[in-house]
């Protein structure tokens, strides 16, 4: 991970006036002991799992780099801008990004892995959430397919939404199709088909047909939309 523009060098006289943590400080002396550019304290905070120290340096550091541009990407970045990935992405660690993230691919986050967009919100191709995952951001996808005990804390905007396994939405939900089984969505929802099986949609409803069946259930009002509203 290169700078292509101006460099912003961390040094331990700023993590103290900028008020760092005394772990944070302790881990900087003990691999930069001269101080050390930004993105390469950044890229050790990933490889060493520093993730609070990771987190708020990256909420500290002034606006400097430009948006990175990667092919693909394995495993945990830490990165003060936008990031674009052409292909996949995935992580069973931590993403964490003071911008936008755009996949033009997949993005696979599982295990106990973890996204969170700063500012903006994910865009990619499919998503999916697995395991004990969770993701802090508003998405926009054409598939997102979340299972396990699996929190996705934003609004979602799809094609297609499939939940199952106890898997989480805390925000509202927009799509065409949405399965759910034995799942929650805790905001409202706005599609054109719903088959919410042994789960709970905790807010409004405005859809062309839904089938609660096994114990699904709706908290809020259900209206239906009408055929001519997508002429």
């Amino acid at each position: 991970m290169e700078a292509k523009e101006k460099q912003f060098i961390v040094t331990e006289k700023w993590l103290a006036e900028m008020k760092a943590c005394e772990d944070g400080l302790r881990a900087f002396k003990h691999h930069f002991p001269n101080g050390g550019e930004a993105l390469e304290v950044l890229k050790r905070c990933g490889e060493l799992d520093y993730t609070e120290f990771g987190k708020w340096l990256i909420d500290s550091l002034p606006l400097t780099y430009p948006p990175l541009v990667l092919n693909t990407l394995i495993g945990n970045l830490f990165y003060p801008n936008d990031v674009h990935i052409k292909g996949d992405m995935s992580t069973q660690g931590r993403i964490y990004i003071k911008g936008s993230l755009k996949v033009d691919g997949k993005l696979t986050v599982n295990k106990c892995g973890n996204v969170n967009t700063h500012i903006n919100d994910i865009n990619a191709n499919v998503i999916d959430i697995s395991e004990n995952a969770f993701i802090f951001s508003d998405i926009k996808t054409n598939s997102l397919i979340m299972s396990g005990r699996t929190d996705l804390y934003g609004c979602v905007v799809a094609n297609s939404i499939s939940l199952r396994d106890s898997a989480q939405i805390l925000g509202d939900a927009k799509a065409k199709v949405i399965n759910s089984k034995n799942s929650r969505i805790r905001g409202s929802v706005d599609a054109e088909e719903i088959i919410n099986d042994g789960g709970l949609i905790d807010g409004n409803v405005n859809t062309f047909t839904i089938e609660n069946i096994n114990g699904g259930e709706v908290a809020g009002k259900i209206s239906y939309k009408h055929s001519d509203e997508h002429k």
